[in-house]
Parts: C-alpha cells; sequence; structure tokens
C-alpha cells in the first residue's frame, strides 16, 4: 500500500523476502531453498508448456469439427435435393436425366464416406485428447498442504508432522515445503526473481579464500544439493542440471 493505493511493487518485496531468508536459513538451507525453487520453475515450465500445446490440438480440433459440421449441412441439402429429384422422376422413362441422377448419387455416396470416415477420426482425436487433459490435469503442480510454516518465511525443521518417527527433517524436505507453500502467494514472475535473490544471498555467504573461483564453489553447493534433492525427491530428477 503506498498512500491508500494497491502498487505492484513485486521486486521490493521478493528483496525483502530475501532479506529475511539471508537472516533466517543457513547457507545449507539457501542453497537447497534454491535448488527446490529451480525444480519447481522447471516441472511448471515444462506443464505450461504441454497445456500450451495440447490447447492448440484442441483449437485444431474445434475447427475440423466446425468445417465437418458445414460440410455435414450441405451434404444434407445435396441429399434432399437429389431424393426430390429422384422421386419427381420415379416411373418415367429410362433416360439420360436419370443417368445422371445416378452419377450425382454415387458421388454424393462418395462424399458422405469421406465424411463419416474424417467424423470417425474426430471423435477417436477427442476422446484421445480428453484423456489426456485428464492425465496432465492431475499431474498438475499443486500446492501440499503443510503446516511447517507457524509465520510468514519461518519453517520448523524439526520432525513434528507428520515424520514424528523419523527424527530430525532433512533439510531437503524442509525447503521442499517452504516452496510449495510459496506456490500460492508468488506469481512464476516472483518466483523466478526471488530465485535470483536466493542465488545473491548464496553468493554472499562465499568463503573470503574462495576469491575468483566464488562461481566454481557457488556451481559446486548447487550441484551437491541437487544431488541430495533428487535422491530424496524421486519425481525431481529430471528437473535437476546434476547429472
Amino acid at each position: 500500500m503506498i498512500g491508500g493505493d494497491l502498487v505492484d511493487d513485486s521486486y521490493r518485496a521478493v528483496e525483502k523476502a530475501a532479506a529475511q531468508f539471508y537472516r533466517s536459513l543457513t547457507l545449507p538451507q539457501l542453497v537447497m531453498a534454491s535448488v527446490a525453487l529451480q525444480v519447481h520453475l522447471r516441472k511448471n515450465k515444462e506443464h505450461l508448456e504441454r497445456k500450451r500445446e495440447l490447447q492448440e490440438r484442441w483449437t485444431v480440433l474445434a475447427r475440423k469439427l466446425k468445417k465437418l459440421r458445414v460440410a455435414d449441412e450441405h451434404l444434407s441439402d445435396d441429399e434432399r435435393r437429389l431424393s426430390e429429384k429422384s422421386a419427381r422422376l420415379l416411373g418415367g422413362p429410362e433416360d439420360s436425366r436419370m443417368q445422371l441422377l445416378a452419377i450425382e448419387a454415387e458421388e454424393l455416396t462418395q462424399r458422405r464416406d469421406s465424411w463419416r470416415k474424417e467424423k470417425s477420426e474426430a471423435q477417436e482425436l477427442w476422446t484421445e485428447l480428453e484423456v489426456e487433459d485428464a492425465r496432465l490435469l492431475g499431474s498438475a503442480p499443486h500446492m501440499e498442504k503443510t503446516e511447517d510454516l507457524r509465520h510468514p518465511y519461518v519453517l520448523t525443521l524439526l520432525a513434528g508432522r507428520p515424520n514424528a518417527a523419523r527424527g530430525a527433517r532433512s533439510v531437503a524436505s524442509a525447503m521442499h515445503a517452504l516452496v510449495e507453500a510459496l506456490q500460492k502467494p508468488l506469481s512464476r514472475t516472483d518466483q523466478i526473481l526471488l530465485d535470483i535473490a536466493l542465488r545473491r544471498c548464496v553468493r554472499a555467504l562465499a568463503p573470503e579464500d574462495a576469491g575468483r573461483d566464488s562461481a566454481a564453489w557457488e556451481k559446486d553447493q548447487l550441484r551437491r544439493s541437487e544431488s541430495d534433492f533428487a535422491r530424496e525427491f524421486e519425481w525431481a530428477a529430471p528437473y535437476v542440471s546434476a547429472p
């Protein structure tokens, strides 16, 4: 709120969130939070691309069905006119007009058979897209319900619920829960900004002796955390950059 008005100031808001993370989280937690966020961003991007591709296929199918509907109307009109002509000439002498009607009827039959084939293919594609739509909806990224967040950006790392029997909770599990909780309040753009901010926090904690090798040090930290994250969450393996 600025002067009583709502203002879109995502960049500043994300910067404040990153500053709070910097004060509240340790280096391993910051690195893992960045990894978890990158994994979710990549997974969401893949889902959006698949959704866009499926929407394009639905659009193509809708256009085809519209053309089939128009073709059906034209065929029905032609069939009605042919039937009326045949009724008028029924019982008359066999002449060239009847031969022409027979030729026209044969052509009309072929057009109707072709239309039925296209209609059947379109119906099969409709069923296929419905199945893919349901599968895509079922695999859509979603926010898992978590009670780990007692206050904004403060995470309980002790087991508690739901893994009380396992003892202390892993950093990967904790940061996964944190990022899942951020899916609803933060837009995709906000999450990208937050990822940039988290990486800056990690660089700020680089050891002094890293010197010019700070980039290599950061890369090594991320690679190790990615391996740990993918080891705990097998579904994340395709979305990490570490081999």
